[in-house]
């Protein structure tokens, strides 16, 4: 089943400030945004901020988000929500 048939699990667009629910990796079989398929080689990688599953090169940024406890140490995040947390 991919994301967009998922009609249960919606990320939240306004920035919260809990931890969002990740969709199953079971689920995913293609990039959400660039739907390249994911293989053995080619790994999942799920957003910290909106919970949605990327391929590296559009998860390839990371950043420290204190709203979501993450102070210390930055973590991944995909390209918009990327574009969405820069200052």
């Amino acid at each position: 089943m991919e994301y967009d048939d998922d009609q249960s699990f919606k990320p939240d667009p306004v920035f919260t400030n809990s931890r969002p629910k990740w969709v199953d990796d079971n689920n995913c079989t293609n990039c959400h945004k660039c739907r390249t398929q994911f293989t053995l080689l080619l790994r999942r990688h799920h957003c910290r901020r909106c919970g949605l599953v990327f391929c590296q090169k559009c998860s390839s940024n990371s950043v420290k988000i204190p709203q979501l406890n993450y102070n210390f140490v930055p973590v991944r995040v995909c390209d918009d929500c990327h574009r969405n947390l820069r200052f």
